[in-house]
């Protein structure tokens, strides 16, 4: 399951699967694994976390030497190459209550945090992205993965794949058997409930204006409403 030996600087292979986190990044590559290694059933947590990049392998025809990677990180040719990457995004909104719960900050203090970070993570992303998938929606959006990269893209594989990395399931993996890449600091989980529209029910009117006039166009550009709201 391990993947091929990749130097550090060699990233002329490497697509990555690039978001601001807590924007459904793991959701992905659960995806992208169970697509790929198919094991007639789910993989683990455990057994993703030791796969640091999906690639097919030269016994079948996807075969195409590309390897798949997480990246948290604004964009820079250095750390990442000249790739165009996928782009994973999720209302920032959103983002704010999934990064308080998981860092165990307060929504005031993360709010701040997002609304300066995120518009730059994504207009250093942007111009470097073949494909922007929306948390939003997610799973459909799998498919259209599935058909922009080199990897199994018939619909009964896709659909099984999807299946497999359910939310749900991945959650209920973590509460029985842990998952290395929560937040063992603040000893909170890493999948909380996934839900659209949390943010706006949780944060006050200031709050989210605030988030939504830091993100300005790239808000309405990539379809979460007017920036002035």
């Amino acid at each position: 399951m391990s993947a091929p030996y990749l130097p550090k600087r060699d990233l002329s292979k490497v697509r990555w699967l690039a978001s601001f986190p807590k924007s459904g990044n793991t959701w992905v590559r659960a995806f992208l694994a169970n697509l790929m290694i198919d094991k007639g059933r789910p993989l683990t947590l455990d057994e993703l976390s030791k796969i640091p990049f999906y690639t097919d392998t030269s016994r079948t025809k996807y075969a195409q030497l590309e390897y798949f990677g997480k990246a948290h990180h604004p964009y820079s040719e250095e750390r990442h190459g000249t790739n165009p990457a996928v782009y994973i995004v999720r209302d920032p909104v959103d983002v704010t209550i999934s990064c308080a719960n998981f860092f165990n900050v307060s929504i005031d203090r993360m709010h701040r945090e997002v609304a300066r970070d995120w518009p730059r993570h994504v207009a250093s992303w942007l111009p470097r992205t073949m494909l922007v998938l929306k948390y939003e929606n997610m799973p459909d959006n799998f498919h259209t993965l599935a058909k922009t990269i080199p990897v199994p893209d018939d619909f009964q594989s896709v659909t099984t794949a999807i299946s497999r990395a359910n939310f749900r399931t991945l959650k209920r993996d973590e509460e029985e058997n842990g998952f290395v890449e929560h937040n063992s600091a603040a000893k909170t989980k890493f999948f909380n409930k996934g839900t659209v529209g949390q943010g706006r029910e949780l944060m006050t009117d200031r709050q989210v204006a605030r988030i939504v006039n830091s993100a300005g166009e790239l808000y309405t550009r990539l379809g979460y409403g007017d920036s002035d709201e």
